[in-house]
Protein backbone atom coordinates (compact mmCIF):
# COMPACT_ATOMS: atom_id res chain seq x y z
CA UNK A 1 0.00 0.00 0.00
CA UNK A 2 3.00 2.28 0.51
CA UNK A 3 3.51 2.60 -3.26
CA UNK A 4 -0.09 3.69 -3.64
CA UNK A 5 0.35 6.28 -0.91
CA UNK A 6 3.45 7.75 -2.48
CA UNK A 7 1.65 7.89 -5.81
CA UNK A 8 -1.21 9.85 -4.26
CA UNK A 9 1.16 12.29 -2.58
CA UNK A 10 2.81 13.02 -5.91
CA UNK A 11 -0.36 13.28 -7.92
CA UNK A 12 -2.60 15.20 -5.51
CA UNK A 13 -2.36 18.96 -6.41
CA UNK A 14 -28.06 9.18 -19.08
CA UNK A 15 -30.40 7.39 -17.57
CA UNK A 16 -30.54 3.84 -19.04
CA UNK A 17 -33.71 1.79 -19.18
CA UNK A 18 -33.26 -1.86 -18.32
CA UNK A 19 -36.14 -4.31 -18.48
CA UNK A 20 -36.33 -6.52 -15.41
CA UNK A 21 -34.04 -4.20 -13.44
CA UNK A 22 -35.39 -5.47 -10.13
CA UNK A 23 -34.49 -9.09 -10.84
CA UNK A 24 -31.06 -8.01 -12.14
CA UNK A 25 -30.11 -6.04 -9.05
CA UNK A 26 -31.54 -8.48 -6.55
CA UNK A 27 -29.36 -11.27 -7.94
CA UNK A 28 -26.51 -12.27 -5.68
CA UNK A 29 -23.02 -11.44 -6.88
CA UNK A 30 -22.29 -15.12 -7.32
CA UNK A 31 -25.14 -15.54 -9.80
CA UNK A 32 -23.66 -12.89 -12.06
CA UNK A 33 -20.47 -14.92 -12.33
CA UNK A 34 -22.13 -18.20 -13.35
CA UNK A 35 -21.75 -19.58 -16.86
CA UNK A 36 -19.04 -17.04 -17.66
CA UNK A 37 -17.34 -17.05 -21.04
CA UNK A 38 -13.96 -18.71 -20.64
CA UNK A 39 -11.49 -17.68 -23.34
CA UNK A 40 -8.53 -19.66 -21.96
CA UNK A 41 -7.98 -23.23 -20.91
CA UNK A 42 -6.95 -23.92 -17.30
CA UNK A 43 -3.41 -24.76 -18.45
CA UNK A 44 -2.68 -21.86 -20.82
CA UNK A 45 -1.48 -18.30 -20.29
CA UNK A 46 -3.95 -15.52 -19.68
CA UNK A 47 -3.05 -12.69 -22.07
CA UNK A 48 -3.68 -9.28 -20.51
CA UNK A 49 -3.43 -5.66 -21.61
CA UNK A 50 -3.12 -2.46 -19.59
CA UNK A 51 -5.26 0.55 -20.48
CA UNK A 52 -3.92 3.56 -18.58
CA UNK A 53 -0.25 3.36 -17.56
CA UNK A 54 -0.19 5.84 -14.71
CA UNK A 55 1.09 5.04 -11.24
CA UNK A 56 -1.77 2.73 -10.30
CA UNK A 57 -1.92 1.02 -13.67
CA UNK A 58 1.80 0.29 -13.51
CA UNK A 59 1.47 -1.09 -9.99
CA UNK A 60 -1.51 -3.24 -11.00
CA UNK A 61 0.37 -4.67 -13.96
CA UNK A 62 3.46 -5.51 -11.94
CA UNK A 63 1.30 -7.33 -9.42
CA UNK A 64 -0.71 -9.12 -12.12
CA UNK A 65 2.48 -10.36 -13.78
CA UNK A 66 3.72 -11.76 -10.47
CA UNK A 67 0.86 -14.26 -10.63
CA UNK A 68 1.86 -17.36 -12.58
CA UNK A 69 0.40 -18.02 -16.02
CA UNK A 70 -0.16 -14.38 -16.98
CA UNK A 71 1.39 -12.56 -19.94
CA UNK A 72 1.25 -8.85 -20.83
CA UNK A 73 0.74 -8.40 -24.58
CA UNK A 74 -0.32 -4.75 -24.98
CA UNK A 75 -0.39 -1.34 -23.30
CA UNK A 76 -2.48 1.73 -24.08
CA UNK A 77 -1.85 5.22 -22.79
CA UNK A 78 -2.45 8.74 -24.11
CA UNK A 79 1.06 9.98 -23.30
CA UNK A 80 4.00 9.01 -25.53
CA UNK A 81 6.50 8.85 -22.67
CA UNK A 82 4.48 6.24 -20.79
CA UNK A 83 4.30 4.03 -23.88
CA UNK A 84 8.07 4.28 -24.28
CA UNK A 85 8.45 3.38 -20.60
CA UNK A 86 6.19 0.36 -21.09
CA UNK A 87 8.51 -1.07 -23.75
CA UNK A 88 11.54 -0.47 -21.54
CA UNK A 89 9.82 -2.18 -18.63
CA UNK A 90 8.09 -5.08 -20.35
CA UNK A 91 9.83 -5.62 -23.69
CA UNK A 92 10.04 -4.32 -27.25
CA UNK A 93 7.60 -6.95 -28.51
CA UNK A 94 4.80 -5.26 -26.59
CA UNK A 95 1.97 -3.84 -28.71
CA UNK A 96 1.51 -0.18 -27.75
CA UNK A 97 -1.13 2.31 -28.81
CA UNK A 98 -2.93 5.48 -27.77
CA UNK A 99 -6.28 4.10 -28.89
CA UNK A 100 -7.84 1.60 -26.47
CA UNK A 101 -10.11 0.30 -29.25
CA UNK A 102 -7.04 -1.18 -30.94
CA UNK A 103 -6.40 -3.07 -27.69
CA UNK A 104 -9.95 -4.43 -27.58
CA UNK A 105 -9.67 -5.61 -31.19
CA UNK A 106 -6.79 -7.99 -30.37
CA UNK A 107 -8.06 -11.55 -30.92
CA UNK A 108 -5.52 -13.20 -28.60
CA UNK A 109 -6.34 -10.91 -25.66
CA UNK A 110 -8.23 -12.41 -22.68
CA UNK A 111 -8.46 -9.60 -20.13
CA UNK A 112 -7.79 -5.89 -19.61
CA UNK A 113 -6.72 -3.83 -16.63
CA UNK A 114 -8.52 -0.47 -16.78
CA UNK A 115 -6.59 2.16 -14.82
CA UNK A 116 -7.67 5.32 -16.61
CA UNK A 117 -9.16 8.45 -15.04
CA UNK A 118 -12.50 7.62 -13.42
CA UNK A 119 -14.71 9.12 -16.12
CA UNK A 120 -13.42 6.52 -18.59
CA UNK A 121 -13.91 3.44 -16.36
CA UNK A 122 -17.49 2.56 -17.27
CA UNK A 123 -17.38 3.31 -21.04
CA UNK A 124 -14.18 1.32 -21.64
CA UNK A 125 -15.33 -1.52 -19.38
CA UNK A 126 -18.57 -1.91 -21.32
CA UNK A 127 -16.76 -1.87 -24.67
CA UNK A 128 -14.27 -4.42 -23.34
CA UNK A 129 -16.99 -6.80 -22.17
CA UNK A 130 -18.85 -6.37 -25.46
CA UNK A 131 -15.60 -7.43 -27.14
CA UNK A 132 -15.53 -10.58 -24.97
CA UNK A 133 -12.71 -9.43 -22.67
CA UNK A 134 -12.61 -9.99 -18.92
CA UNK A 135 -12.16 -6.79 -16.91
CA UNK A 136 -10.18 -5.74 -13.87
CA UNK A 137 -11.31 -2.13 -13.37
CA UNK A 138 -9.82 0.31 -10.90
CA UNK A 139 -12.19 1.77 -8.35
CA UNK A 140 -14.62 3.41 -8.43
CA UNK A 141 -16.08 1.55 -11.38
CA UNK A 142 -18.50 4.39 -12.16
CA UNK A 143 -18.11 8.15 -12.42
CA UNK A 144 -21.83 8.97 -12.28
CA UNK A 145 -24.58 7.14 -10.39
CA UNK A 146 -26.56 6.55 -13.58
CA UNK A 147 -23.74 4.45 -15.06
CA UNK A 148 -24.12 1.56 -12.62
CA UNK A 149 -27.08 -0.36 -14.03
CA UNK A 150 -25.73 -0.30 -17.57
CA UNK A 151 -22.40 -1.68 -16.38
CA UNK A 152 -24.09 -4.56 -14.52
CA UNK A 153 -26.29 -5.28 -17.55
CA UNK A 154 -23.25 -5.44 -19.87
CA UNK A 155 -21.55 -8.00 -17.63
CA UNK A 156 -24.66 -10.15 -17.39
CA UNK A 157 -25.20 -10.01 -21.16
CA UNK A 158 -21.63 -10.93 -22.06
CA UNK A 159 -20.96 -13.28 -19.12
CA UNK A 160 -17.40 -12.05 -18.74
CA UNK A 161 -15.55 -11.76 -15.45
CA UNK A 162 -15.37 -8.31 -13.87
CA UNK A 163 -13.40 -7.47 -10.72
CA UNK A 164 -13.28 -4.07 -9.00
CA UNK A 165 -9.69 -2.98 -8.38
CA UNK A 166 -9.83 -2.24 -4.67
CA UNK A 167 -6.53 -3.88 -3.84
CA UNK A 168 -7.06 -5.18 -0.30
CA UNK A 169 -10.36 -6.94 -0.94
CA UNK A 170 -8.97 -10.50 -0.97
CA UNK A 171 -6.57 -9.88 1.93
CA UNK A 172 -6.16 -12.33 4.79
CA UNK A 173 -7.07 -9.45 7.11
CA UNK A 174 -10.50 -9.03 5.50
CA UNK A 175 -11.12 -12.79 5.60
CA UNK A 176 -10.16 -12.97 9.27
CA UNK A 177 -12.39 -10.04 10.22
CA UNK A 178 -15.33 -11.47 8.27
CA UNK A 179 -15.16 -14.78 10.15
CA UNK A 180 -14.75 -13.15 13.56
CA UNK A 181 -17.76 -10.89 12.92
CA UNK A 182 -19.89 -13.77 11.68
CA UNK A 183 -19.06 -15.77 14.82
CA UNK A 184 -20.31 -12.88 16.96
CA UNK A 185 -17.08 -12.67 18.95
CA UNK A 186 -17.28 -8.85 19.15
CA UNK A 187 -21.07 -8.81 19.43
CA UNK A 188 -23.25 -6.77 17.14
CA UNK A 189 -21.33 -4.12 15.21
CA UNK A 190 -22.28 -0.50 15.87
CA UNK A 191 -19.43 1.67 14.49
CA UNK A 192 -16.68 1.32 11.89
CA UNK A 193 -14.06 4.04 11.49
CA UNK A 194 -11.35 4.66 8.89
CA UNK A 195 -9.19 7.76 8.36
CA UNK A 196 -6.73 8.92 5.69
CA UNK A 197 -4.16 11.69 5.97
CA UNK A 198 -1.48 13.17 3.74
CA UNK A 199 0.98 16.00 4.23
CA UNK A 200 0.47 19.36 2.52
CA UNK A 201 2.66 20.40 -0.38
CA UNK A 202 3.77 23.85 -1.45
CA UNK A 203 0.98 25.62 -3.34
CA UNK A 204 1.51 25.99 -7.09
CA UNK A 205 4.11 23.20 -6.89
CA UNK A 206 2.91 21.19 -9.90
CA UNK A 207 5.48 20.88 -12.65
CA UNK A 208 4.61 19.05 -15.85
CA UNK A 209 7.24 16.82 -17.48
CA UNK A 210 9.19 18.63 -20.18
CA UNK A 211 7.83 16.26 -22.82
CA UNK A 212 4.17 16.91 -21.89
CA UNK A 213 2.45 18.89 -24.64
CA UNK A 214 -0.45 18.56 -27.11
CA UNK A 215 1.82 16.69 -29.53
CA UNK A 216 2.76 13.95 -27.02
CA UNK A 217 -0.61 13.72 -25.21
CA UNK A 218 -3.93 12.89 -26.87
CA UNK A 219 -5.83 15.60 -25.05
CA UNK A 220 -9.17 15.29 -26.84
CA UNK A 221 -9.36 11.56 -26.02
CA UNK A 222 -8.49 12.29 -22.38
CA UNK A 223 -11.42 14.70 -22.15
CA UNK A 224 -13.86 12.16 -23.56
CA UNK A 225 -17.35 13.07 -22.35
CA UNK A 226 -15.99 15.80 -20.04
CA UNK A 227 -16.43 19.49 -20.90
CA UNK A 228 -14.16 20.68 -23.72
CA UNK A 229 -11.22 22.90 -22.78
CA UNK A 230 -7.74 23.80 -23.92
CA UNK A 231 -4.78 21.58 -23.10
CA UNK A 232 -3.85 21.67 -19.41
CA UNK A 233 -1.06 19.36 -18.25
CA UNK A 234 -2.02 19.73 -14.59
CA UNK A 235 -5.51 18.39 -15.28
CA UNK A 236 -4.05 15.48 -17.23
CA UNK A 237 -1.57 14.38 -14.56
CA UNK A 238 -3.53 15.46 -11.45
CA UNK A 239 -6.95 14.45 -12.75
CA UNK A 240 -8.06 13.25 -9.30
CA UNK A 241 -8.26 16.89 -8.25
CA UNK A 242 -11.03 17.62 -10.74
CA UNK A 243 -14.66 16.46 -10.63
CA UNK A 244 -14.87 16.24 -14.44
CA UNK A 245 -12.45 13.30 -14.44
CA UNK A 246 -12.20 12.00 -10.86
CA UNK A 247 -14.55 11.20 -8.01
CA UNK A 248 -12.94 13.25 -5.21
CA UNK A 249 -11.37 11.96 -2.01
CA UNK A 250 -14.41 9.74 -1.50
CA UNK A 251 -14.04 7.89 -4.80
CA UNK A 252 -10.29 7.69 -4.46
CA UNK A 253 -9.96 6.69 -0.80
CA UNK A 254 -13.28 6.11 1.00
CA UNK A 255 -14.23 3.44 -1.52
CA UNK A 256 -11.44 1.14 -0.26
CA UNK A 257 -12.90 0.93 3.24
CA UNK A 258 -16.46 0.80 1.90
CA UNK A 259 -15.51 -2.23 -0.21
CA UNK A 260 -13.89 -4.00 2.74
CA UNK A 261 -16.87 -3.22 4.98
CA UNK A 262 -19.34 -4.55 2.41
CA UNK A 263 -17.33 -7.77 2.18
CA UNK A 264 -16.84 -8.23 5.93
CA UNK A 265 -20.40 -7.31 6.90
CA UNK A 266 -22.10 -8.82 3.82
CA UNK A 267 -23.65 -5.38 3.34
CA UNK A 268 -25.39 -4.05 0.24
CA UNK A 269 -24.91 -0.39 1.11
CA UNK A 270 -25.89 2.44 3.45
CA UNK A 271 -29.39 3.83 3.81
CA UNK A 272 -28.24 7.36 4.69
CA UNK A 273 -25.13 9.33 3.72
CA UNK A 274 -23.97 12.68 5.05
CA UNK A 275 -20.63 14.31 4.24
CA UNK A 276 -19.07 17.67 4.95
CA UNK A 277 -15.76 19.25 3.91
CA UNK A 278 -14.25 21.71 1.48
CA UNK A 279 -11.13 23.20 -0.09
CA UNK A 280 -9.37 24.53 2.99
CA UNK A 281 -5.72 24.58 1.91
CA UNK A 282 -5.29 24.20 -1.86
CA UNK A 283 -7.04 27.43 -2.76
CA UNK A 284 -4.69 28.25 -5.66
CA UNK A 285 -6.99 26.87 -8.37
CA UNK A 286 -5.20 23.50 -8.59
CA UNK A 287 -8.39 21.59 -7.74
CA UNK A 288 -12.17 21.96 -7.61
CA UNK A 289 -12.78 19.10 -5.18
CA UNK A 290 -12.32 19.08 -1.37
CA UNK A 291 -8.96 18.55 0.29
CA UNK A 292 -10.78 17.62 3.53
CA UNK A 293 -13.87 15.40 3.73
CA UNK A 294 -15.70 13.79 6.66
CA UNK A 295 -18.36 11.26 5.72
CA UNK A 296 -20.93 9.27 7.68
CA UNK A 297 -22.82 6.27 6.30
CA UNK A 298 -25.68 4.61 8.19
CA UNK A 299 -26.12 0.89 7.45
CA UNK A 300 -29.14 -1.21 8.42
CA UNK A 301 -28.84 -4.48 10.32
CA UNK A 302 -28.39 -7.34 7.86
CA UNK A 303 -28.08 -10.99 8.87
CA UNK A 304 -28.37 -9.98 12.53
CA UNK A 305 -24.79 -8.64 12.70
CA UNK A 306 -25.79 -5.14 13.79
CA UNK A 307 -26.88 -1.78 12.42
CA UNK A 308 -23.83 0.46 12.27
CA UNK A 309 -22.46 3.83 11.19
CA UNK A 310 -19.37 3.93 9.00
CA UNK A 311 -17.27 7.01 9.72
CA UNK A 312 -14.69 7.97 7.08
CA UNK A 313 -12.41 10.97 6.94
CA UNK A 314 -9.60 12.20 4.72
CA UNK A 315 -7.34 15.20 5.20
CA UNK A 316 -4.73 16.05 2.59
CA UNK A 317 -3.49 18.86 4.84
CA UNK A 318 -2.57 16.68 7.84
CA UNK A 319 1.11 15.82 7.71
CA UNK A 320 1.30 14.41 11.25
CA UNK A 321 -1.30 11.71 11.85
CA UNK A 322 0.04 9.17 9.33
CA UNK A 323 -3.23 7.26 8.90
CA UNK A 324 -4.17 5.07 5.96
CA UNK A 325 -7.68 3.74 6.43
CA UNK A 326 -7.74 0.97 3.85
CA UNK A 327 -4.95 -0.86 5.70
CA UNK A 328 -6.00 0.14 9.22
CA UNK A 329 -9.63 0.64 10.18
CA UNK A 330 -11.53 -0.20 13.36
CA UNK A 331 -14.72 -2.19 13.84
CA UNK A 332 -16.50 -1.68 17.16
CA UNK A 333 -19.07 -4.13 18.49
CA UNK A 334 -21.05 -4.46 21.68
CA UNK A 335 -18.56 -7.03 23.04
CA UNK A 336 -15.26 -5.87 21.56
CA UNK A 337 -13.37 -4.41 18.62
CA UNK A 338 -11.24 -5.35 15.62
CA UNK A 339 -8.33 -3.35 14.20
CA UNK A 340 -8.27 -4.55 10.59
CA UNK A 341 -5.31 -4.39 8.22
CA UNK A 342 -4.40 -6.31 5.09
CA UNK A 343 -1.87 -8.48 6.91
CA UNK A 344 -3.15 -8.55 10.49
CA UNK A 345 -6.17 -8.18 12.73
CA UNK A 346 -6.12 -7.30 16.41
CA UNK A 347 -9.06 -8.53 18.48
CA UNK A 348 -9.99 -7.02 21.84
CA UNK A 349 -13.02 -8.06 23.88
CA UNK A 350 -14.83 -7.16 27.09
CA UNK A 351 -14.78 -10.81 28.21
CA UNK A 352 -12.36 -13.74 28.41
CA UNK A 353 -12.19 -15.72 25.16
CA UNK A 354 -11.58 -19.43 24.96
CA UNK A 355 -8.40 -20.08 22.98
CA UNK A 356 -10.05 -22.75 20.84
CA UNK A 357 -12.83 -20.34 19.87
CA UNK A 358 -10.28 -17.67 18.99
CA UNK A 359 -8.28 -19.99 16.71
CA UNK A 360 -9.94 -19.61 13.28
CA UNK A 361 -6.97 -20.49 11.09
CA UNK A 362 -8.68 -23.45 9.46
CA UNK A 363 -11.73 -21.35 8.59
CA UNK A 364 -9.59 -18.58 7.08
CA UNK A 365 -8.09 -21.20 4.79
CA UNK A 366 -4.37 -20.60 5.13
CA UNK A 367 -1.86 -17.73 5.26
CA UNK A 368 -2.31 -17.15 9.01
CA UNK A 369 0.41 -17.71 11.59
CA UNK A 370 -0.41 -19.38 14.88
CA UNK A 371 -2.83 -17.04 16.63
CA UNK A 372 -0.99 -14.99 19.22
CA UNK A 373 -2.65 -14.64 22.61
CA UNK A 374 -1.75 -11.27 24.13
CA UNK A 375 -4.12 -11.78 27.05
CA UNK A 376 -7.39 -13.57 27.74
CA UNK A 377 -9.12 -10.55 26.15
CA UNK A 378 -6.74 -9.74 23.29
CA UNK A 379 -5.55 -11.82 20.32
CA UNK A 380 -3.38 -10.97 17.32
CA UNK A 381 -3.89 -12.58 13.90
CA UNK A 382 -0.95 -12.14 11.51
CA UNK A 383 -0.24 -13.35 8.00
CA UNK A 384 2.49 -15.90 7.45
CA UNK A 385 5.85 -14.59 6.30
CA UNK A 386 5.38 -16.05 2.81
CA UNK A 387 2.03 -14.28 2.39
CA UNK A 388 2.27 -12.08 -0.71
CA UNK A 389 -0.27 -9.43 0.23
CA UNK A 390 -3.82 -8.38 -0.52
CA UNK A 391 -3.03 -6.87 -3.93
CA UNK A 392 -1.47 -10.13 -5.15
CA UNK A 393 -4.32 -12.27 -3.84
CA UNK A 394 -6.92 -9.97 -5.38
CA UNK A 395 -5.39 -10.57 -8.82
CA UNK A 396 -4.98 -14.27 -8.03
CA UNK A 397 -8.72 -14.40 -7.30
CA UNK A 398 -9.45 -12.65 -10.63
CA UNK A 399 -7.28 -14.98 -12.71
CA UNK A 400 -8.49 -18.10 -10.88
CA UNK A 401 -12.02 -17.02 -11.72
CA UNK A 402 -11.19 -16.76 -15.41
CA UNK A 403 -9.30 -20.05 -15.63
CA UNK A 404 -11.41 -22.18 -13.31
CA UNK A 405 -14.85 -20.57 -13.44
CA UNK A 406 -14.69 -19.57 -9.76
CA UNK A 407 -16.59 -16.83 -7.98
CA UNK A 408 -14.86 -13.46 -7.58
CA UNK A 409 -14.41 -11.59 -4.32
CA UNK A 410 -15.64 -8.30 -5.77
CA UNK A 411 -17.65 -8.69 -8.97
CA UNK A 412 -19.43 -6.05 -11.03
CA UNK A 413 -22.53 -5.70 -8.84
CA UNK A 414 -20.36 -5.60 -5.73
CA UNK A 415 -18.23 -2.95 -7.45
CA UNK A 416 -21.19 -0.74 -8.30
CA UNK A 417 -22.65 -1.08 -4.81
CA UNK A 418 -19.36 -0.12 -3.17
CA UNK A 419 -18.66 2.72 -5.61
CA UNK A 420 -22.10 4.36 -5.34
CA UNK A 421 -21.79 5.41 -1.64
CA UNK A 422 -18.51 7.15 -2.45
CA UNK A 423 -20.17 9.15 -5.24
CA UNK A 424 -23.11 9.93 -2.94
CA UNK A 425 -20.67 11.12 -0.30
CA UNK A 426 -19.42 13.90 -2.59
CA UNK A 427 -22.95 14.70 -3.75
CA UNK A 428 -24.02 15.07 -0.11
CA UNK A 429 -21.11 17.44 0.46
CA UNK A 430 -22.12 19.52 -2.56
CA UNK A 431 -25.78 19.66 -1.57
CA UNK A 432 -24.99 20.21 2.13
CA UNK A 433 -27.64 17.67 3.07
CA UNK A 434 -28.10 13.99 3.92
CA UNK A 435 -28.99 11.64 1.06
CA UNK A 436 -31.03 8.45 1.32
CA UNK A 437 -30.08 5.42 -0.76
CA UNK A 438 -31.74 2.21 -1.86
CA UNK A 439 -28.74 -0.07 -2.34
CA UNK A 440 -30.85 -2.96 -3.56
CA UNK A 441 -32.25 -0.99 -6.50
CA UNK A 442 -29.32 1.45 -6.89
CA UNK A 443 -31.63 4.44 -6.64
CA UNK A 444 -31.88 7.56 -4.52
CA UNK A 445 -34.86 7.67 -2.20
CA UNK A 446 -37.11 10.72 -2.35
CA UNK A 447 -36.75 13.12 0.56
CA UNK A 448 -39.74 13.14 2.91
Amino acid sequence: MQNRREFLRKMAISTVAINSASSLLSAAGGKLAKEVNRSVSPNSFINIALIGKGGMGTSDTRTALSVGGVKLVAVCDLYDQRLEEAKRQWGNDLFITKDYREILALKHLDAVIIATPDHWHQPIAIEAMNAGKHVYCEKPVIHKLGEGKKLVAAQQKNKTYFQIGSQGMASVGNKTAKILIKKGIVGKVNLIDGQFTGGPRVLNSFNAPESANPQTIWWERFLGNAPKRSFDAQRFFAWRNWKDYGTTIAGDLFVHVISSVHYIMDALGPEKIYTTGGIHHYTDGSRDTPDIMLGYFDYPDRNNMGAFTLSLGANYVDGISNKWGSTNFRINGSLGSLEVGWNEVRLKTTYDIDEKKADIREEVGGYLQKVQKISSREYLYQAEEEYRGGHYHHFLNFFDGIKNNQQLTADVLFGVRSSAPALLSYESCQRNQALYWNAGELTLKKQS
